[in-house]
């Protein structure tokens, strides 16, 4: 009973890390990134401090996408996305957010469904060799279980480690749906159609507490959104991501 109850707890944590409150978005056994490798991701940072708090997204030149828990209920103009680095004690590009639109049917306490947001900045992106946008999925598209998927961020190194300036990246596989949803369910969490899981079985690899939001990649495009997880980088509950190519339509319809 006491290993349910601190299992539910770091569930917990992990959602307010942009995953559970105990899912510290920060990658675990990862590398770190090349200049230009990952010209799409951005850091969530808090203006007045300066503090990373998620990752995101440049989805075009004047929208990122990121993950609703990592907004909501927060004031756009006290965010700011921070682009075009891999250090953040070298911020290159920021980005002052002026609106933050979170999918109307988002719900925290139902398995964070519709975890999915977009933030528009004040003044656009420019594309260059570190600066790009994010390519998405058709639709239709679907990703299959062992599909490489490449999962970055500057999210804690493991649970409750230290964090990050550099930006790492991993390489993990995407879970076998009925797999994720029968470990969950058992933890009495539903995993939704609209969510995708990723994971490595073999040894603790994925994102962390800060790694919230971020992109979750196959073949470079963005199929998931770093939501929410039982612990970091698990090798048995896979993290679980918004599914990208279920909101298609909602992307075309608000990023504009």
């Amino acid at each position: 009973m006491a290993l349910r109850i601190l299992c539910l707890l770091s569930l917990l944590a992990f959602s307010h890390a942009g995953i559970l409150p105990l899912f510290d978005p920060r990658i675990v056994n990862g590398e770190d990134a090349k200049i230009g490798e990952i010209p799409y991701q951005v850091s969530l940072q808090e203006r007045a401090s300066n503090f990373h708090f998620c990752g995101g997204s440049i989805l075009n030149d004047n929208y990122v996408i990121t993950a609703a828990h990592c907004v909501s209920g927060k004031s756009a103009s006290g965010i700011k996305a921070v682009a075009a680095t891999i250090d953040l004690t070298k911020p290159k590009s920021q980005h002052n957010i002026v609106k933050i639109i979170v999918h109307e049917e988002y719900d925290a306490s139902n398995s964070w469904i519709n975890d999915i947001a977009l933030l528009k900045v004040q003044n656009p992106f420019k594309e260059s060799s570190t600066v790009g946008h994010v390519p998405l999925p058709p639709k239709g598209h679907d990703v299959k279980a062992n599909d490489v998927a490449v999962v970055s961020g500057w999210g804690r190194l493991w649970q409750g480690g230290p964090t990050t300036t550099k930006l790492q990246r991993v390489n993990i596989l995407i879970a076998d749906q009925n797999y994720c949803k029968y470990m969950y369910n058992n933890m009495g969490y539903n995993v939704r159609p609209t969510q995708v899981c990723a994971y490595d079985p073999s040894i603790e690899k994925g994102s962390c507490h800060g790694d919230s939001g971020g992109p979750l990649t196959v073949g470079g495009k963005l199929v998931g959104l770093v939501s929410w997880a039982n612990g970091c980088a698990s090798t048995t509950y896979p993290t679980v991501y918004t599914r990208v190519v279920s909101y298609l339509d909602w992307i075309k319809a608000n990023a504009v």
